[in-house]
């Protein structure tokens, strides 16, 4: 059974000359990466440090680039620029949004796997 994912895995793999099995490590480490964030996110967003912020939402925003997370990228790339330009009123439910989406995107790459009988966990 081929999985339909929103997230072009297999071109992913293909371009880089990589197996589905080599990509699926690769897609563990960008998981664990996203989890990381999200957990030091919500406790700067508690300080409000926006600056350490602005730092982990540029990180998200280049690696969500590379895996072609367009979801993520677009979100993080929102977020960063109101950042730049110290627009804060709408933060937490920006933060609340892209949580919202890391959390449906490590789902989606997760059960593409999954579908491939390849555990990433």
């Amino acid at each position: 059974m081929d999985y339909n994912n929103k997230y072009d895995i297999v071109g992913f793999s293909n371009d880089l000359g990589l197996s589905i099995y080599d990509v699926s490590e690769l897609y563990t480490e960008l998981i664990y990466e996203l989890n990381s964030a999200l957990l030091e996110l919500k406790l700067l967003i508690e300080n409000k440090d926006f600056s350490s912020i602005q730092k982990i939402i540029h990180n998200i925003k280049g690696v969500s680039g590379n895996y072609r997370l367009t979801d993520i990228y677009e979100e993080t790339s929102k977020i960063n620029d109101a950042l730049k330009n110290n627009e804060y009123a709408e933060f937490e439910r920006d933060f609340y949004h892209l949580f919202s989406i890391i959390h449906t995107a490590i789902k989606e790459i997760t059960n593409f796997f999954k579908a491939k009988s390849i555990s990433i966990w």
